[in-house]
């Protein structure tokens, strides 16, 4: 391993142990020191790398951002449109929250009203936007009804799939979210035009799975 190599691996590691400490007690809690503490170094051997807990918060959310702007297009690209792409979207979020902290601790951050001194991407807009743009999608070529206010549709949608992901988090660990997407997905399908979604909701989350 060169000593580029190594130097990556480290920052790595350390955005790994800030992530798992932003999880578990939030920003305002957090410390460098306790971060360091996770990795049995001390603080100073963390500044070559971070010299604040604001650019850790600010690496840990970039992270979260960065992987669902990619996955979006990769969903669409597997032919997947619309209220499908949306779906499948869906399930990969879940999974990925419960199995990788990174995503936890991005989630947290954008909620965290004591991160004040990071500047991060307003919470909730872009999924909203993406949610809407697949909706509207889904209406044009008929995957939901017609009459169904798409704006609307999609903030709803980022609410209670917000609360799910919490819920699921608070009570189980998230061990059992994908169940929960799937009860989310066949309570609002109707609502949506799809009155049995039950094959469709089985389909897409095995689908998932690929990503």
């Amino acid at each position: 391993m060169t000593q580029q190599q190594r130097a990556t691996a480290r920052r790595d590691e350390i955005i790994r142990a800030a992530a798992a400490e932003f999880d578990e007690v939030g920003y305002a809690a957090a410390s460098l020191s306790s971060i360091a503490a996770r990795l049995n170094r001390t603080k100073g051997a963390m500044s070559y790398h971070f010299s604040s807990k604001g650019s850790l918060a600010h690496e840990v959310a970039q992270y979260h951002y960065n992987q669902w702007e990619k996955l979006a297009p990769a969903i669409h690209a597997d032919g997947f449109t619309g209220l499908e792409a949306m779906m499948v979207l869906s399930f990969v979020v879940a999974a990925r929250f419960r199995d990788d902290v990174l995503v936890r601790a991005g989630i947290r951050l954008q909620q965290d009203a004591g991160l004040t001194d990071v500047e991060l991407p307003p919470p909730f807009v872009w999924w909203i936007k993406t949610t809407r743009d697949l909706l509207a999608e889904g209406q044009r070529t008929g995957q939901i009804a017609a009459a169904v206010d798409i704006d609307a549709a999609a903030e709803v949608l980022v609410e209670a799939f917000t609360g799910v992901q919490q819920v699921a988090h608070r009570m189980t660990g998230a061990r059992d979210i994908h169940e929960r997407i799937e009860r989310y997905w066949l309570q609002f399908l109707p609502g949506l035009g799809v009155p049995d979604g039950r094959d469709l909701v089985a389909r897409l989350g095995a689908a998932a799975a690929e990503y």
